[in-house]
Formats: C-alpha cells, sequence, structure tokens
C-alpha cells in the first residue's frame, strides 16, 4: 500500500510542477519591459462600442421586426437544417476537446522527454487553453449580461414586439441579448484569423452560418446575432493579447500584431518520424517513464536526441 501512495503521490506533483513551471515563466516575461500596448487602449474600446452600439441600433431598427415575418415564412426543410446547423454552434463541441487537452498535458511528466517535443506539446497547450478561456469567457460573460437586459426573443414578439426588455426575468424567453451562439461563432472567427490562418475563410463562413442559424429558428434577432459576434471577436482578440504578454501561447510582432507561437508544432510534424515521435514523447510523459522514445530510436531522424533537439528548439523569447 505504501508503494502505490507513493506512485500516486508523485504522479499529483507532476501537474503541481506544470502549472508553477508555467506560472514561472509568466513571471519572467511580465518582469520584462513591454514595447507592445495593450490590445485595446481605453480610446479603442471607447470607439468600439460607439461604433457597435450605432450597428446594433441600425440593423435591429432596419431587419429585428422583418426577420421574425421572414423566419415564419421560410419551408419546413430550411428550419430544419438552420436546427442541425444551430446544434453546432454550442460551447461544447470547443470546450470538452480544449478541456481534454489541457487537462491531459497539464497530467505529464514533461521533463523526462526531448525539448523540441516538449516545447511542442506546451504550444499545443497553450493553445488549448486559449481556446477553452475565449469560448468560456465570453460565454459566461454574455450569459450575465443577457440577465441584465432580458430582451424577448422573436416567439414573444406578436404580443410584445421586438424591443421588450425585461431585466432578471430568468427565463429562456427572455435572454435573446446578446446570442450566445453568435458568441462562439465570433470567437472562431478569431480563432481562425489569429491560430489557424489557413483556415480562416473557412472558420468565417461557418462563424457567420452558424450565427446566422439562429435567425432561422427564430431563437434570435439579427441585432443580437450581431452583438454576440462583436464581443465574441473582440474578447478572444484581448484574451490573445494577454497571452501574448505573458509569452504563452501567442506572440506580439514588431508592428504590434499577434501571432500564434507553433514553431515547435511545425517543426514536430515536419515529416511522419517525427510526428512518431511526438505522440511517443506524450505517451512518456504520461506514465512517468522513457520507454516509447527510446524504442523509437531506430527511426533515425535524431529526434529522439535531446543534443540534437536544443539545437531545432524554437526561440522561446
Amino acid at each position: 500500500m505504501s508503494v502505490w501512495r507513493f506512485r500516486l503521490s508523485k504522479r499529483l506533483s507532476w501537474p503541481r510542477e506544470n502549472c508553477a513551471a508555467i506560472a514561472e515563466r509568466i513571471r519572467r516575461v511580465e518582469q520584462r519591459p513591454s514595447i507592445h500596448a495593450p490590445v485595446f487602449q481605453l480610446s479603442d474600446i471607447l470607439a468600439l462600442v460607439i461604433i457597435s452600439v450605432g450597428l446594433i441600433l441600425i440593423v435591429g431598427l432596419a431587419f429585428d421586426g422583418l426577420s421574425v415575418q421572414r423566419a415564419r415564412a421560410l419551408p419546413r426543410a430550411v428550419y430544419v437544417v438552420g436546427d442541425w446547423l444551430s446544434y453546432f454552434g454550442k460551447s461544447q463541441w470547443e470546450l470538452v476537446p480544449a478541456g481534454v487537452v489541457v487537462l491531459v498535458l497539464i497530467s505529464g511528466r514533461w521533463k523526462i522527454v526531448p525539448p523540441l517535443v516538449r516545447a511542442a506539446w506546451a504550444e499545443i497547450g497553450a493553445l488549448a487553453a486559449y481556446i477553452f478561456l475565449a469560448i468560456a469567457g465570453s460565454g459566461i460573460i454574455v450569459n450575465i449580461v443577457k440577465q441584465f437586459i432580458g430582451r424577448g426573443r422573436p416567439p414573444t414578439f406578436d404580443e410584445y414586439g421586438a424591443l421588450v426588455l425585461r431585466p432578471f426575468e430568468f427565463a429562456y424567453s427572455f435572454q435573446s441579448f446578446p446570442s450566445g451562439h453568435a458568441t462562439t461563432a465570433g470567437a472562431l472567427i478569431a480563432l481562425g484569423f489569429l491560430v489557424v490562418p489557413r483556415w480562416r475563410l473557412g472558420l468565417l463562413l461557418l462563424g457567420l452560418v452558424i450565427a446566422g442559424s439562429r435567425v432561422v429558428v427564430a431563437a434570435h434577432y439579427p441585432s443580437d446575432i450581431l452583438a454576440g459576434l462583436i464581443f465574441g471577436y473582440a474578447f478572444s482578440l484581448w484574451l490573445a493579447g494577454r497571452f501574448a504578454a505573458a509569452g504563452w501561447g501567442f506572440a506580439r510582432g514588431s508592428t504590434g500584431s499577434i501571432t500564434a507561437r507553433t514553431a515547435a508544432i511545425r517543426i514536430s510534424f515536419g515529416s511522419p518520424a517525427r510526428v512518431a515521435i511526438l505522440f511517443a514523447g506524450l505517451l512518456d510523459a504520461l506514465v512517468g517513464r522513457r520507454i516509447w522514445i527510446a524504442a523509437l530510436k531506430s527511426i533515425g531522424d535524431g529526434s529522439y536526441d535531446d543534443a540534437r533537439s536544443r539545437r531545432h528548439r524554437p526561440d522561446e523569447q
């Protein structure tokens, strides 16, 4: 029994060590003098709020009432497709995979794997944490704001009109503004531009289609959708800036632009041999012993070698 307790104690110490290492890295980075202004300064926030409010009012006055009539006139088949698309706007599609990746990676004993493999999984873990926090953070804020505003959803249009507000009603029928699905879609669009630029057009179209489906199924007005898209995108952009300031997952370019840190990921996926080494390192980290890395030495591309990995290790500055 004492042996099992010792092993359990050692395994439980790995997440603590990993969290401490992350915190120490953030502390070191934040102590460096910053040459970049925050992503959103006060003037930027005021301009964003003023422009957003103006656009939301214009869209609301022009299209909210009309959208209810048009949604009711749509064929049943269109409603079914819209309902199916709307289902993919639920946040669990991003939260669950991202959360699982973070929990798995934080549980590993990473000091036993080669530096390049460790750096690649650190980048993957940081981006997974970013996705989780961007979706969860924006979603929590929007769901709180909904209670304060209490706007009626389209099914209440005939009785109350499009502008009825019932704060703290705590009923689904009065939680229309902003749209939670559109907020998630806005975060997905930001993810495309910041993390996977090759997929940015696809994620942009996916986000807009998911957001628009909420109007088709008469769950939201167009102004709810626009507000959610703006907030989801802006929150995700702000969060990426905070990650970059901490030196975790993102970096700021010479012009202040934000880019994802993926150098180690790109190197590790540069050949089938390196991919095998990458996942062998993950298995070794999770079991706490160097088993699979040693077994794959016969691949012979040098990825298993600590000294060579250090020479190929991407700059973390």
